[in-house]
């Protein structure tokens, strides 16, 4: 994005109003950041096999530590952490990736309780797994 466009447009915009509406805008937030994803939502998938459901979470960049998983209800599953920048922001020249902390809460393909759940992160995936009621 070009920003001396951005500013010329801006000034453009202003002759046609009453007040600096983009200019107080754009003093909250750089033009950037209109463009960026806001939310960090974690994609998942969900297996099954006889006797197992396997949820795996995408969560590149997040720690143990920085990292909670909670059964809400007997079928409801929150994850929450964050993710933080491996380098600090002054140093950073262009970003796609989202950092910050994200939580999401997903429907559980059928009901589980909590001791029965195993988990695994590796390599920016957790792996989350719990058996068929079926099995138990």
């Amino acid at each position: 994005m070009d920003i001396e466009k951005m500013r010329k447009w801006l000034e453009i915009t202003n002759d046609y109003r009453e007040s600096n509406f983009w200019s107080n805008v754009l003093k909250q937030k750089h033009p950037d950041e209109f463009f960026r994803e806001a939310v960090c939502n974690p994609k998942f998938d969900i297996y099954l096999n006889e006797n197992y459901y396997l949820i795996i979470f995408e969560i590149p960049g997040v720690n143990q530590e920085d990292l909670s998983l909670n059964l809400i209800t007997n079928s409801q599953l929150k994850i929450n952490g964050r993710i933080k920048p491996v380098l600090p922001v002054e140093m950073e020249m262009q970003r796609e990736r989202i950092y910050g902390d994200f939580e999401r809460i997903i429907e559980l393909p059928e009901p589980t309780q909590a001791h029965l759940m195993q988990t695994q992160l590796y390599n920016g995936l957790l792996h989350i797994s719990f058996p068929r009621k079926n099995s138990y």
